[in-house]
């Protein structure tokens, strides 16, 4: 009898092992079957995303007219300042317009930029400079007071600072000085100070330069200053910038490797 009882209970313990042994391989199919479930789910969404940023590339690549990125722009400039950008930009032919842009409460930076095909604004395909190129930059930024704004610009009566006189045509006298290397041609037309600045071994490109902008500027306008602007344009292509205040605010152009595109942008802004 005690025989009896011991493999009854050896087979009650064999029993539940096996019981034990098939709720496991259960548990473990049921597993393996959620991960492979979850892993369908996953690629589908990959697919769907693919899919949804495929549409979103479609949709960026239509092609826009300059006037249009220039209100998208607008739309990307989170800032307290009035959005003012120029209604013109010197893009080379067959050309799209596009840009990076910044912007705080009292700063905004747009960097305008072309490229062969359609790029939407502030798409990180704008880092890779084969995709697309800087054709200018415009900083607007408020200071605290009109004494700060004015600092940057350094507005200048070249009439009272003397050098060589030189015809500029159209009644305006240039005044050229050189030093360090460089000669500048400067003079004044209302509130804004301009100059040009050329090797000392290229003195007449300098004063070439100062005569085409004086050509230019009998037919086209400078934005308003209040109180003062200033025109650096150089020969050597390399630093021209422009800037004027509308009283604390103050509005620079730069980053323009032709000066007289750098003239033309600054012209096409509204007064």
């Amino acid at each position: 009898m005690k025989a009896i009882g011991k493999v009854s209970s050896l087979l009650v313990i064999i029993n539940l092992l096996f019981a034990c042994s098939n709720d496991k391989a259960e548990v473990k199919t049921n597993d393996e079957n959620s991960v492979s479930k979850m892993q369908v789910q996953e690629e589908n969404d990959r697919n769907t995303n693919g899919k949804n940023e495929q549409n979103e590339v479609v949709k960026t690549n239509n092609v826009l007219t300059e006037d249009e990125v220039l209100k998208a722009i607008k739309t990307q400039l989170k800032t307290d300042l009035s959005k003012i950008l120029p209604s013109k930009l010197p893009l080379s032919k067959g050309k799209q317009l596009t840009a990076t842009t910044k912007s705080s409460a009292n700063y905004y930076e747009v960097v305008f930029m072309e490229s062969d095909k359609p790029i939407a604004i502030n798409n990180k395909a704008l880092k890779n400079k084969h995709k697309a190129t800087v054709i200018a930059r415009l900083n607007v930024k408020k200071y605290a007071n009109l004494t700060k704004s004015s600092e940057q610009i350094a507005f200048e009566d070249y009439s009272k600072l003397g050098g060589q006189k030189v015809d500029l045509g159209y009644g305006i006298t240039g005044y050229q000085d050189a030093g360090a290397g460089s000669v500048f041609t400067s003079w004044n037309e209302g509130r804004w100070a301009l100059n040009t600045r050329s090797l000392t071994t290229k003195g007449e490109k300098g004063v070439k330069l100062a005569k085409e902008a004086t050509k230019f500027l009998e037919t086209n306008t400078l934005p308003f200053p209040k109180p003062n602007g200033l025109v650096h344009l150089d020969v050597e292509r390399s630093g021209n910038r422009i800037t004027w205040q509308k009283e604390k605010i103050v509005y620079t152009i730069d980053q323009v490797k032709d000066p007289i595109d750098a003239l033309k942008i600054a012209t096409s802004f509204e007064n």
